[in-house]
């Protein structure tokens, strides 16, 4: 008969899986024009909920034309974090590195009583902007996500060498798949999404782990492996895939005679 462990009325540290300790896997998120924020912050939400856990979202990269939309929407979507989380001596010494460095923040605001001064509420979740994670502690969770600014997709290089972080992959979202498909190639990342994130890759994981350039489309998304500047990453966006059988033909006198129709449908793929 196994052991009992004797009871102790000491909780196990928080998270208990080690996250609180390094990264792991830490996400991009980049928002470029037109992009459907609402769709696109729900990961980001839950990071900032709980941001010590796996695939948490670590950075945002915000074109200048959708930084005050984004920013409007996360604060009127944020919850406060998880009581343990805000708590924990990482968020401590972050807020208390925000405050020293006086960072712009996006973040829950409680009100003076006449409602002429905010201030940060308790247990808020922090997105700092312009700051890199290295401020914060760099190697490992700091319960904060940080926030950057750009204006051309070439800029995307500079930021990401900023953050130092060993991004496992990449959200893109934006209205032209021209734009975003520009936005993922200058992200030296093996795994970008496109409007959409967290798909799995078992598709085309086997080309990809044999680094062979190919094309899946599978579940309603396109996926494929490409070689770009030495090395193969993978990219994956919804496609819609529609059904459409042919039309009858009509002559064009007053009769009402119809072709009959063909023995199959056509299946069309495009882009979402």
């Amino acid at each position: 008969m196994p052991k009992r462990a004797p009871y102790t009325w000491r909780q196990p540290d928080f998270p208990g899986d080690g996250s609180d300790l390094s990264w792991q896997e830490p996400t991009l998120l980049v928002i470029c024009q037109a992009a459907d924020i609402q769709a696109a912050i729900q990961p980001l939400l839950g990071s900032l909920k709980q941001p010590f856990a796996p695939a948490q979202v670590a950075s945002v990269f915000v074109h200048e034309t959708m930084r005050e939309a984004f920013c409007n929407q996360v604060r009127s979507s944020m919850e406060p974090m998880h009581r343990q989380a805000a708590s924990h001596a990482h968020y401590l010494r972050a807020v208390k590195m925000i405050d020293c460095l006086r960072a712009e923040v996006v973040c829950l605001l409680t009100p003076d009583d006449i409602r002429f001064r905010f201030k940060m509420s308790p247990g808020s979740p922090v997105i700092v902007c312009e700051f890199d994670q290295s401020f914060f502690g760099g190697s490992r969770p700091t319960s904060v996500v940080t926030l950057h600014t750009f204006r051309h997709a070439s800029e995307l290089p500079r930021l990401l060498a900023t953050e130092r972080l060993p991004f496992v992959s990449a959200a893109i979202w934006g209205a032209k798949m021209a734009t975003v498909y520009e936005a993922a190639l200058h992200l030296d990342l093996v795994i970008v999404y496109i409007n959409c994130q967290g798909i799995s890759l078992a598709p085309i994981r086997e080309y990809l782990e044999e680094k062979q350039p190919h094309v899946v489309l599978a579940r309603y998304h396109h996926f494929e492996v490409i070689s770009h500047r030495g090395r193969h990453r993978v990219i994956v966006f919804p496609a819609k895939v529609i059904w459409e059988p042919e039309a009858p033909i009509r002559p064009s006198g007053g009769g009402s005679r119809e072709l009959p129709p063909p023995a199959e449908g056509k299946t069309v793929a495009r882009r979402g």
